[in-house]
């Protein structure tokens, strides 16, 4: 009980400081959403909070650490797609990449300040952290299980090469991704100029 009792203050500064981090994460999203990633200022993401520029240093020691973090919470986010996605003998791939494509777009939209670090590199000198990267290599290394998986089940050429297919298939959802924050931003990716031919890039796979 004692030990509870000890614990309990030092487990309030730790919530307090989440919260703190999570409102932090929340106002540079916005602003980087408002005026796009390169807008974002740590004064402005302070003013936002209600604290001192100073201040803000206490949680994220420069603009970097603050673009890590909200690089890899994104990578978190958007790995979650595909995570409950289960590869059979029966599976549609083409239904599945159609939909996964429209998916991954309709994200980009709904967290365009996190997509823009995540498949852009906006922020000259910036590049993520290895900590922060990290759920993106993750998010790529289940690409590739998907991959794999569909080849064994017989949905892909035995002869194919994963990994050459794994990273084509990124290439194809990352640039239609782009072509929607680049030219639609917020555009229903059913209707996008480009995003609208996901199952044309469906068939291409």
């Amino acid at each position: 009980a004692r030990r509870c009792r000890a614990d309990a203050p030092e487990i309030k500064v730790e919530e307090r400081r989440a919260r703190v981090i999570d409102a932090i994460v929340a106002a540079a999203t916005a602003v980087m959403t408002e005026g796009g990633a390169a807008s974002l200022s740590l004064g402005e993401v302070a003013r936002r909070v209600s604290m001192r520029t100073p201040s803000l240093y206490g949680y994220f020691g420069s603009r970097a650490e603050l673009c890590d973090e909200i690089f890899r919470r994104g990578w978190i986010d958007y790995g979650r797609l595909t995570a409950g996605l289960e590869i059979t003998a029966g599976t549609d791939l083409r239904e599945e990449l159609h939909r996964g494509i429209l998916a991954s777009v309709s994200w980009a939209n709904d967290h365009r300040a996190a997509a823009e670090l995540m498949f852009w590199r906006p922020i000259p000198n910036w590049r993520p952290a290895a900590e922060a990267f990290a759920p993106a290599i993750e998010t790529v290394t289940r690409t590739t299980q998907i991959v794999a998986e569909a080849q064994s089940v017989g949905l892909l050429r035995a002869d194919a090469e994963v990994t050459e297919m794994s990273e084509l298939l990124g290439v194809i959802f990352s640039g239609v991704i782009s072509q929607q924050l680049s030219n639609e931003p917020g555009v229903r990716a059913e209707e996008g100029r480009v995003s609208r031919h996901a199952g044309a890039f469906a068939d291409m796979f």
